[in-house]
């Protein structure tokens, strides 16, 4: 809700304030309390620049601020846009990740058990290597003989 805060001046910035009769209403509030200079909307970015004198704790504006936001609390939650549904991946997706994790996965287990000198593991890890190196060439066979 607070997106800057110096001294003699605070910015409160919330979707809910790009409403223009929300806005009018906080701004209202805000030009009621005593010690406030000055007041800056912006509707298009839904923001409030609050200008005070040193009579003003900050703390107080904070405060006015949080009671704006219980007392409209229905309207807030309203404007607030909502998460985007996250997608599902389709078989082809899945396909092609599980082919990318199998080759970077057995690629550098095959290089850990070379260096560890475990030869029936590298052994085991190549032929895992070779065999998801054989479906990629598989999948993609259409780009490569193109």
């Amino acid at each position: 809700m607070i997106a800057s805060c110096i001294e003699g001046r605070i910015r409160f910035r919330h979707p809910a304030l790009s409403d223009p009769e929300l806005l009018e209403i906080v701004t209202g509030q805000l030009a009621e309390m005593p010690g406030i200079t000055g007041i800056e909307a912006n509707v298009r970015t839904g923001s409030v620049l609050v200008t005070h004198d040193a009579s003003v704790a900050t703390g107080d504006l904070v405060a006015m601020a949080e009671a704006l936001a219980a007392t409209h609390a229905e309207a807030l939650a309203a404007t607030t846009p909502a998460k985007p549904p996250k997608k599902k991946m389709t078989p082809a997706q899945i396909k092609r990740r599980t082919q990318k994790i199998g080759l970077a996965s057995c690629m550098a287990a095959t290089v850990v058990t070379g260096l560890a000198d475990t030869k029936s593991a590298h052994l085991t890890f190549g032929f895992a290597l070779a065999g998801f190196a054989a479906w990629h060439l598989y999948m993609y066979r259409r780009r490569f003989l193109a």
